[in-house]
C-alpha cells in the first residue's frame, strides 16, 4: 500500500509540475508578445490570439477525431505542418494609422511578424496565398491585391486592406519600409494607449479611442460582445414590432444614424448617395423584413443577326424569383424623391425592382413585393437601439453571393442586439449557431477540415 501512495504522489507532483511548466510558458509567450511595438500614434488596434486559436482547435480535433479522420487529410488543413520562415506569434496585432496615403487606401492595417527565414517565408506566401515575389530597394517584395509585405532579414511588416483597393498597393512600399526603419515613436502594447486590450477576452480583440470589441471563437458557435460609443444619449424609445418567427431577416435600428452617415459618401455603381442628405430625411427609426420569396417580371433584351445578316434587337419577358424585403424607415416622403434624382430605384438597386410606398404613420417603405406591407404591430417598449435576427436555414444558395455562399451554408443562425449604457453607449452582444455544434466554428467559416 504504501508503494502504491508513493507512486500516486509522484505521479500527481508530476502532473501538477508539468502543468505549471505549460502554464508558465503560456503565460510568458503571452507577456513577449504584448512587448510588440506599435507606433504610438496608432488609431486603431486589433489583436488576434493566435495561441487561444491553435489551442482551442487542437482540443476540438482531439474530441472529434472521428469527424477529422473521415474527411481529406485526416486533419485540419492549418494543423499541417509547413515551412512558413517565421514563428508562430501568440498574439499577431494589427493597427491603423494616418499616413501620406491614407485618403487613397482607407481602411488599412499594418502590422508585422518576426522572420527566421526570409526565403522560406517568401516561397511560403507565394505557394499559400499566390502573392507575387520580387526583389526591390527594401528588400523582399510579397504583394497581391489586398496584402503588400515588405519581409527584411528578422522582421516581415505587412499592409491588409479589407476591401479591394482602387489603386496598386505596391504604392505603399516605402512607407512600409519606413515604417521597419523607425527606432523612435513606437511603444510596446502594453504601454500604449490600448493597453487595456491585453485583458480583453476573446479571440480577436479589437479597440479605436472610442469603441471596443471581442470576438470569441468556439464550438459550434460565435460570439460578440463590444461597447460603441456613440457621443449622446438614446431619445425616447420606441416600441420595437413583433416581427413573425417565420421570416428570413428581421432587422430593427431606433438611432439617428449620424455616426454612421454624417460626412459619407457611398458610391453604387456610377451613382452617388451622400449621407448628410440621407440625415436630412431620416426621422430615427428603421424595420426590415425579409418574408421569403416574391416574383418579378422583367425583359432580357438579346441582340441577334437575322436572314439578312443585320443585326436585331429582341426582347424577352420573363418571371424571376427574388428575396421579399419590407424596408420601412420613418423620413420625410421627401426622401423618394431624393432617391429619383439621384439615379432612381433602378439604378441604386440594380438587381431587382423596388417599389415605393408612404404610411399614415410617417414610413416610407421601399419593398420588392407589387404591394406594400403593414409595419408590424409593436411590443412592449424596451431598450432595443437594434435588433437583428437571420434564418440563415431559410437562404438559398442563388440568392448569396457566390464568394460567401459556401461558408454561408455552415451558419444556422445569428442573433444580435444593442442597448445603450450610461454615458451614450451602445453594449452590443451577438451569438452566430453553426450547423454542426460539435466543430470549431473557425474550421466550419473558412472550411479548413
Amino acid at each position: 500500500m504504501p508503494v502504491i501512495k508513493r507512486v500516486f504522489f509522484i505521479a500527481l507532483a508530476a502532473l501538477l509540475l508539468i502543468t505549471a511548466a505549460c502554464w508558465g510558458y503560456w503565460s510568458y509567450r503571452q507577456y513577449r508578445s504584448y512587448q510588440t511595438t506599435i507606433p504610438s500614434a496608432a488609431t486603431s488596434l486589433v489583436r488576434i490570439h493566435v495561441d487561444g486559436l491553435i489551442r482551442d482547435i487542437v482540443w476540438n480535433v482531439l474530441w472529434n477525431g472521428a469527424h477529422y479522420r473521415s474527411t481529406a487529410g485526416g486533419q485540419p488543413h492549418a494543423l499541417r505542418g509547413a515551412q512558413t520562415g517565421s514563428a508562430i506569434p501568440a498574439n499577431l496585432f494589427l493597427y491603423q494609422i494616418d499616413h501620406p496615403l491614407s485618403g487613397e487606401f482607407p481602411g488599412i492595417y499594418f502590422g508585422s511578424v518576426a522572420v527566421k527565414d526570409p526565403a522560406a517565408f517568401a516561397a511560403w506566401l507565394h505557394s499559400q496565398f499566390q502573392m507575387e515575389v520580387s526583389q526591390g530597394q527594401y528588400g523582399t517584395i510579397a504583394s497581391s491585391a489586398r496584402c503588400l509585405v515588405v519581409i527584411r532579414p528578422t522582421r516581415a511588416l505587412f499592409a491588409l486592406l479589407p476591401t479591394k483597393p482602387k489603386s496598386d498597393l505596391t504604392a505603399l512600399t516605402e512607407i512600409l519600409a519606413d515604417m521597419l526603419q523607425q527606432d523612435g515613436g513606437n511603444v510596446p502594447v502594453s504601454k500604449s494607449d490600448f493597453h487595456g486590450i491585453t485583458h480583453d477576452r476573446g479571440q480577436v480583440c479589437v479597440r479605436t479611442s472610442h469603441h471596443r470589441f471581442a470576438i470569441g471563437f468556439k464550438n459550434g458557435k460565435v460570439s460578440f460582445s463590444g461597447h460603441y460609443e456613440t457621443g449622446h444619449p438614446p431619445g425616447p424609445l420606441a416600441d420595437m414590432p413583433h416581427f413573425a418567427d417565420s421570416n428570413t431577416a428581421s432587422l430593427w435600428v431606433q438611432d439617428d444614424l449620424a455616426g454612421f452617415l454624417q460626412g459619407r459618401k457611398f458610391d453604387i455603381g456610377d451613382h452617388t448617395l451622400y449621407g448628410d442628405s440621407l440625415l436630412r430625411y431620416y426621422h430615427g427609426h428603421l424595420a426590415m423584413e425579409w418574408k421569403g420569396t416574391t416574383t418579378q417580371r422583367d425583359t432580357i433584351v438579346n441582340y441577334d443577326y437575322d436572314d439578312n445578316f443585320e443585326l436585331i434587337e429582341t426582347r424577352e419577358v420573363v418571371d424571376k424569383t427574388v428575396p421579399e424585403i419590407y424596408a420601412s424607415i420613418a423620413a420625410d416622403s421627401a426622401l423618394i424623391g431624393y432617391l429619383e434624382r439621384e439615379g432612381g430605384m433602378r439604378g441604386i438597386f440594380p438587381l431587382f425592382q423596388v417599389n415605393t410606398s408612404t404610411a399614415p404613420s410617417g414610413y416610407v417603405q421601399f419593398h420588392t413585393a407589387p404591394q406594400p406591407r403593414t409595419l408590424p404591430s409593436g411590443v412592449a417598449a424596451n431598450n432595443d437601439l437594434l435588433s437583428l435576427r437571420v434564418d440563415f436555414s431559410k437562404l438559398r444558395a442563388s440568392d448569396l453571393p457566390a464568394v460567401i455562399a459556401p461558408h454561408i451554408q455552415a451558419v444556422e443562425s445569428l442573433e444580435l442586439l444593442g442597448r445603450p449604457v450610461s454615458g451614450g453607449g451602445v453594449a452590443v452582444q451577438a451569438l452566430l449557431r453553426m450547423e454542426n455544434p460539435r466543430l470549431h466554428s473557425l474550421i466550419q467559416l473558412i472550411d479548413l477540415h
